[in-house]
């Protein structure tokens, strides 16, 4: 991700995404040893003891992550259960140990990545235009270089206008244009702008990416007021695409983007055969919680998802079309008009996926397959003493 903030531009939206995913992320490690001890009726000793034993196993989970999945617990998860769960802090290592490396840009830059995915046959988003200051050309695409290019675009777009950063990640900055007229324009949770004011301050640097936004179906907008994404974790293999994990996020309260870690969205696993909810989570506090149902809606667990048949075989065709990239994910739309790729990911954290479900996602297929592309998930004091380290 190559997030950019001009110095004269405190209040720009990555900026501000900046500073609310730190606050809900950050616990100090005295709260978070507090807490396992409490619920699990077991002494701060105790619990370091057996978190240090996860953090040197082939899991290398973190303190935070312990906690979060609760790991502490004992009466819901056996030795084997434990030992699916792996770290998100190896993500990267073992997403590149997968891929060819050269294909990240063509994924992470959602310009050419919508541009593929539409040459080979898979339904996007169109786009209006990219907001961009920089030498850089988009062949038969409008570029926005001024407020008064930017007002043009806004003006003439009969509907909500979304914006991603064009090579951002977990939707810091994303912004929702609900109104424009000749002077202002109308962001959500946001006070009018002038269009210069929003160039400078708001976008700041950064290039963004602008489409018309969509529109969650009717069975899934009673459960989300703005856009759902279904999150489908990808391995392509020589035998075809694989899809161990489906997570579908929802947003809820205020916010226009679905990423988990925003206080109050929901993640459900999805079952990948049936498209049928699992599981409802949220990440409330230090551990993750699970509702029976949708805090506010009935109806919401067990409930099958839309078009989900056609979801699947999309999600086929795009993992595919990048094919390099054995390790992916795709984050998908489900319209009234059916699903849309809104985003080809080079990789995929383990969080999301685990978070949702409640499980580790290192079931013996997965395991497998990054064996196959030569992981090791050899513990760690067993991979020092190997080095000579131990």
């Amino acid at each position: 991700m190559n997030i950019q903030t001009a110095a004269k531009a405190p209040h720009s939206a990555v900026e501000l995404d900046h500073q609310r995913y730190l606050e809900v992320r950050d616990t100090s490690l005295k709260e978070l040893l507090m807490h396992a001890a409490r619920r699990s009726g077991r002494s701060v000793f105790q619990i370091q003891r057996e978190f240090r034993q996860m953090a040197r196993s082939h899991s290398r989970l973190n303190m935070v992550e312990y906690v979060r999945h609760g790991l502490f617990r004992h009466d819901r998860f056996t030795d084997e259960q434990r030992a699916a769960y792996i770290s998100n802090d190896l993500h990267w290592d073992m997403t590149h140990k997968c891929n060819n490396r050269a294909w990240s840009g063509a994924a992470e830059d959602k310009v050419l990545a919508g541009t593929i995915l539409a040459a080979g046959g898979v339904p996007v988003p169109p786009i209006l235009a990219v907001i961009d200051r920089s030498p850089r050309l988009y062949p038969g695409i409008a570029k926005i270089t001024s407020p008064e290019a930017l007002r043009d675009v806004l003006c003439a777009q009969g509907g909500a206008v979304f914006g991603k950063i064009v090579d951002g990640m977990v939707s810091f900055g994303a912004f929702r244009v609900d109104g424009a007229d000749s002077t202002h324009l109308r962001c959500a949770g946001q006070p009018p702008m002038t269009y210069a004011g929003f160039l400078d301050d708001f976008v700041g640097a950064n290039a963004y990416l602008l489409q018309p936004a969509l529109e969650n179906h009717p069975e899934i907008a009673r459960f989300a007021p703005a856009l759902a994404t279904v999150r489908m974790v990808n391995m392509v293999r020589e035998d075809g695409v694989c899809c161990p994990l489906a997570v579908i996020k929802l947003p809820q309260g205020g916010h226009i983007a679905d990423a988990f870690w925003r206080p109050g969205n929901l993640a459900c696993e999805v079952d990948v055969a049936t498209g049928a909810i699992r599981t409802i989570a949220e990440r409330a506090g230090p551990e993750i919680a699970f509702h029976e149902d949708h805090p506010q809606v009935p109806g919401l667990m067990g409930m099958t998802l839309p078009h989900w048949q056609k979801l699947i075989e999309i999600n086929a065709r795009a993992a595919q079309l990048f094919a390099p990239i054995r390790y992916q994910s795709t984050d998908i739309a489900i319209t009234p008009e059916g699903p849309v790729i809104v985003e080809l990911n080079y990789g995929g954290g383990f969080d999301l996926p685990q978070y949702a479900s409640g499980r580790g996602m290192l079931t013996p297929e997965v395991r497998a397959f990054f064996e196959s592309h030569g992981w090791s998930f050899e513990p760690l004091k067993r991979k020092l003493s190997l080095l000579g380290l131990g």
